[in-house]
């Protein structure tokens, strides 16, 4: 009898502990992905580029390229570049394709490509700065921010109306050189700008990227630089993470209302709704999502519901010129839909067949160009 008893509280135990067990898995999952949200999204890193495709051929203007997989070569834009270690070159159309292999054209713009040299491809398009990429005249110029010193590139011109470049997240202000010639054609001033945790900047103490709420500041800061230079009115550009820096300049800034004109390129304007996207592609159960976004904010201090700017989108009086690709891997278009549907007064929605994330100029770049010539058009002062 005894032994008996004794059987029946192991026995309960154990059914105790498989009760629990799932819980504790579920847990421990989400505690997992906590870590990977807190190493792939919020801390600033900053790694060395890695070169997957192998130059096999090279004509007078035409290179053959080998990708990874066939899958990866589908994927490429017609108009990119592509950069190795001691050069850069810009791509145009393929010729033909077999197999992972691509012959397309090429120009080379920067060093020496050889048969046999591994290359990335870059969305950016060009190499450099202004002069390199275009031949544009500019100064590297210093402001002050409240976490020290940045710098940016000033292109003068003889318009009132600046135009203000922000990059995206772990990019570089080379992202701006393909709308560049577009504004300086149009002889306005611009300032392409670093800010906090870029490569030299001064670093946000926590480590982390913020997608905009301390990033602001130091958009301000260019902003101040900019009037207290001569300008009358603001034109913001903002790419990616760099849209939710001018969003919420938009919504903090006393000098938003020196802003004339927006134009967003893929804006990350809901980051829990990017991660949800994310977590998607990696097949990750919603239930489990949901636990994890909560661990993450316990562990590290993010605060969804504020990085969803979408909410205060009734406090903008800008016109805005709204790009987004409907192949974006990364930020979910519905973002861009869903802005473009609460203000319609206000967004011009441009949506680009077959672009990636930040890819709308690569697919269609004539195209792009001139939507924003026609906006900067109607609202620069």
């Amino acid at each position: 009898m005894e032994l008996f008893k004794m059987t029946r509280k192991r026995l309960a135990l154990i059914i105790a502990g498989l009760a629990v067990l799932p819980g504790v898995v579920v847990f421990g999952i989400s505690w997992y992905y906590s870590v990977q949200i807190e190493d792939g999204v919020l801390r600033v890193k900053h790694d060395p580029p890695t070169y997957e495709v192998k130059v096999v051929e090279l004509e007078e203007n035409q290179v053959k390229l080998r990708f990874p997989t066939e899958e990866e070569l589908r994927n490429e834009p017609e108009k990119m570049g592509i950069e190795w270690d001691v050069g850069y070159a810009g791509v145009g159309e393929t010729l033909d394709v077999d197999g992972a292999e691509a012959l397309r054209e090429y120009t080379l713009l920067d060093g020496e490509l050889v048969v046999g040299e591994e290359v990335r491809f870059d969305k950016f398009a060009y190499p450099g700065d202004p002069a390199m990429a275009h031949s544009i005249t500019f100064q590297e110029i210093k402001f002050a921010s409240p976490l020290g010193e940045l710098t940016a590139w000033q292109v003068d011109g003889s318009g009132e109306t600046w135009v203000i470049f922000v990059h995206g997240k772990g990019a570089s202000r080379r992202e701006a050189l393909r709308m560049l010639p577009v504004v300086e054609g149009k002889k306005l001033p611009s300032l392409v700008i670093t800010y906090r945790n870029d490569t030299g900047a001064p670093e946000d103490p926590s480590g982390y990227y913020w997608y905009g709420l301390t990033e602001w500041e130091d958009l301000e800061a260019a902003a101040r630089y900019a009037l207290d230079n001569g300008a009358t009115g603001l034109v913001m550009v903002g790419y990616s993470m760099g849209g939710a820096i001018v969003a919420n300049f938009l919504y903090r800034s006393p000098l938003a209302g020196q802003v004339v004109g927006v134009i967003l390129d893929s804006p990350m304007l809901d980051l829990d709704a990017t991660v949800d996207m994310a977590a998607e592609n990696r097949n990750l159960p919603a239930f489990l999502t949901t636990i994890t976004k909560v661990i993450t904010s316990f562990r590290f201090g993010v605060d969804w519901d504020a990085m969803d700017y979408l909410d205060r989108a009734s406090e903008i009086s800008a016109p805005i010129l709204l790009f987004h690709g409907d192949a974006d891997e990364k930020v979910p278009v519905s973002i861009s839909e869903r802005f473009a549907e609460s203000r319609p007064d206000l967004v011009t929605y441009e949506v680009f067949a077959g672009a990636p994330h930040g890819g709308a100029w690569n697919v269609d770049s004539k195209r792009y160009e001139a939507v924003v010539g026609e906006f900067v058009d109607r609202v620069a002062r």
